[in-house]
Parts: structure tokens; sequence; C-alpha cells
């Protein structure tokens, strides 16, 4: 009797809501645009106008708002996003049959998102196993956008692979490797023989950073610089760069210094004839995962790339 009292409670709720509301209302949220959203929805602008009338009314809020010769999102329309994400998915599992997946025969394109440093120990191992496995998958890396999870909740991408943050309810999330720090200097520095290095050795040295977030005009230090404060140092950044790959070439050829994942030295230890050193104070080890869509949870395809993914590292 519970449970048909639970579904006669849903009922009631439901009653007199149109449901087709959501497609618009996600179509707003995603393009905050009237006309925009419009067309991406096969309907005409009036029609998006009479729909987003009506969502005003039911949540008692404006949804979108001027601001100057934009629509914005309100508050409450941008924590409507996740929701709507959710209940997208779930219309599309009840309503929408899908094809079984079949990685021999697939030609899918998925969408992924991610920081340099993980496409570098992922994508040679990975495209090996892709031409024995998947020969017709095809894959799309794009840069890690700071609005990482509004593009995975909007469906703009598949899948986002970097650092572990903590993440939106409406995401799911795997841990894939745990990186620490280390020093790094080419074979001829003075100090390449060096098992480990004092502090004073370490503020010493002329530094190169990498910021792949970094804004122009954004100062260069970070976790490092915080934690030689507390030890009463300070060093010297003589380069900043936005991303990971250049900075190993740089130091090969310079006495320079740089503060990396022992994962990434690793990748050119031999062939730039780097040396690694230990750190003089300790560094937290760090988490990279990957993160998805609720939408994607379930699919046959998306779940065979991600234990995939997984697999590969793991094996790296």
């Amino acid at each position: 009797m519970q449970g048909i009292d639970t579904i006669d409670t849903c009922a009631m709720l439901l009653h007199g809501i149109d449901t087709n509301l959501i497609v618009a209302l996600r179509a707003l949220l995603q393009e905050g645009n009237v006309t925009r959203a419009a067309k991406k929805v096969g309907l005409g602008q009036s029609s998006m106008s009479h729909a987003l009338a009506r969502l005003r009314a039911h949540f008692d809020d404006p949804l979108l708002v001027q601001a100057g010769r934009t629509l914005v999102l309100t508050e409450r329309a941008k924590a409507l996003i996740g929701p709507v994400e959710l209940a997208i998915a779930q219309f599309e599992r009840v309503f929408l049959s899908r094809d079984a997946f079949d990685p021999r025969t697939s030609g899918r394109t998925f969408r992924i998102v991610a920081t340099d440093n993980l496409e570098l120990y992922l994508l040679p191992k990975l495209m090996a196993v892709l031409a024995r496995e998947a020969p017709f998958v095809d894959l799309r890396f794009y840069r890690l956008p700071s609005n990482w999870t509004e593009a995975l909740q909007r469906g703009d991408c598949d899948l986002k692979l970097g650092r572990k943050y903590a993440i939106d309810p409406s995401l799911h999330g795997q841990d894939l490797l745990e990186e620490r720090f280390v020093c790094v200097l080419r074979k001829g520095h003075p100090l390449a023989g060096r098992k480990r290095l004092t502090l004073a050795e370490y503020a010493g040295l002329s530094h190169v950073v990498v910021s792949p977030s970094a804004a122009l005009g954004d100062p260069a230090t970070g976790l490092v610089d915080e934690l030689l404060r507390k030890h009463g140092a300070k060093r010297r950044i003589a380069l900043s760069v936005p991303n990971f790959l250049v900075a190993p070439f740089v130091i090969a050829a310079n006495d320079l210094a740089l503060t990396v994942s022992a994962r990434l030295s690793g990748s050119f230890e031999r062939s730039l004839r780097l040396r690694v050193v230990d750190l003089p104070v300790r560094l937290a080890t760090y988490t990279l995962n990957q993160v998805w869509a609720e939408r994607a949870h379930e699919d046959e395809g998306h779940r065979w790339l991600r234990q995939t993914i997984a697999r590969t590292l793991a094996a790296a």
C-alpha cells in the first residue's frame, strides 16, 4: 500500500505540469537566450517565450534577467542546471531505446577535456588499446576549461580528466592515479648529483613554474611558495609557462629547476637526460581522476570508455 500511496502522491504533485517544459527549460539554461533556445529544440520564438513565461510563473523566479545587452541566469536558474540534466537523463533512459555498444564496430566520437600532463600519461597507450579493441572509435581532446562542471552537465563534453576536486552531486568521479612532487634538474646542473636538496639550496635555485589556469596578470606563486614562506624561505621564479609539456625541455637546456609530479618527470627523464632530486620539504600528494555526468552514467559506450581509461592508466 505504501508504494501505491507514493505513486498517488507523485501523480498529484505532477498533475497540471506540462513535462514538455523541461525540454524548453534545459535549452534556456544552456543557451541563456530565447531565440537560440527556440532554435535548439525546434520551436518558434513566440512558443519559447510562452514556455519561459510559464516556467517563470511555476518557479516564481524570472530565471533569465537582462544584464546590459544580454540575458543572464538568476541564482535559482543556476541551481536548476544539475537537477534538469538529471531529469532529462531519466526521461531518456525510460523512453529512448539505445542500441547495444560494441567497441569493435562502434563509430562513436567521445569529447574529453583534460590537462596536458594526464594526456601525456594516457594517450600513447590508450590509442594503442583503441587500435586493437575499438578501431572506429574517435576521441576529441580539448583544453580543460574553468567551467568544466557546467560543460559536463550541459553535454558539451563526455568526460573530464585531471586533478581531483570536490564535485557537484549531479556528477560522478573515479580516482585514477596518485601523484607526488619532485624537483627536476638538467644532467649537468651543479646540484644534479644530490639525492635531496637542503632548504637553502632549493630556495636558491631559479625556478620554472607551470600555471595552466593562470589568467593574464596573475602571480606565478602557488602551493610551493606558501610552504617555503612557512619555513622562512622564498624562491625566485625565473619563468612561468601555461602548460606542462614545454617545461621539461626548458629545464634540459638551462640551469633552472622544475617542481613537478614524479610521473611527468619520468616521461622525459631518459630522453632529455634529466635528474630527479627529492624536495627539502614535504608536499602533499594529489589525485588525478575522471568525472562524468549522470546522463552518461549508465550509457554502455561511456562505461566502456571509463573502464578502458582506468585500466590503461593502471597498467602504465
